[in-house]
């Protein structure tokens, strides 16, 4: 599952970069806070918290989202939630069991991507730094970084 908990940035970097090195071989959607693919496109490698990809390499730390094949979704493996400290507990730790709360739920999320702030899908495993949305008819499901994520709208009732 990757290195963590040796840098500063590992609830945001660490766990995409697991995400990714899980996608690699396949076809997908790298989404920054600037651009994504239009189409899914070979994910090549991941190392030293680089993507390399048909369109470019992308440093892992600005990569908010990545849109995936759905048939993957149950196989992906995310390192489990757990009580951060030091930078990351402002964010990490309140989006985190809020999230909890609502796996099953669908919902809209926003997160830092300007061509295409919000998407809607179930919300179907949450882990360390990672949310994973099922995005139902849609041939791709999305994993979200928590860090980049803005705001989530419920839009079915909760008893949370």
């Amino acid at each position: 599952m990757g290195v963590f908990d040796e840098s500063i940035c590992n609830c945001c970097v660490c766990p995409m970069q697991c995400v990714l090195e899980q996608l690699v071989g396949q076809e997908v959607q790298i989404i920054t806070l600037i651009s994504a693919s239009m189409e899914p496109e070979p994910l090549f490698d991941v190392k030293n918290f680089i993507a390399f990809s048909e369109i470019g390499e992308f440093p892992v730390c600005n990569i908010n989202a990545v849109s995936y094949p759905a048939t993957l979704t149950n196989k992906l493996k995310l390192k489990n939630t757990q009580k951060n400290t030091g930078e990351c507990v402002c964010c990490e730790n309140s989006i985190t069991r809020q999230l909890n709360k609502m796996i099953g739920q669908e919902v809209e999320i926003e997160f830092l991507f300007q061509l295409q702030p919000i998407v809607v899908g179930t919300i179907f495993k949450v882990g360390k730094g990672i949310v994973l949305l099922d995005q139902g008819d849609s041939d791709l499901d999305l994993a979200i970084s928590t860090c980049a994520i803005t705001r989530i709208i419920p839009t079915t009732s909760t008893t949370n």
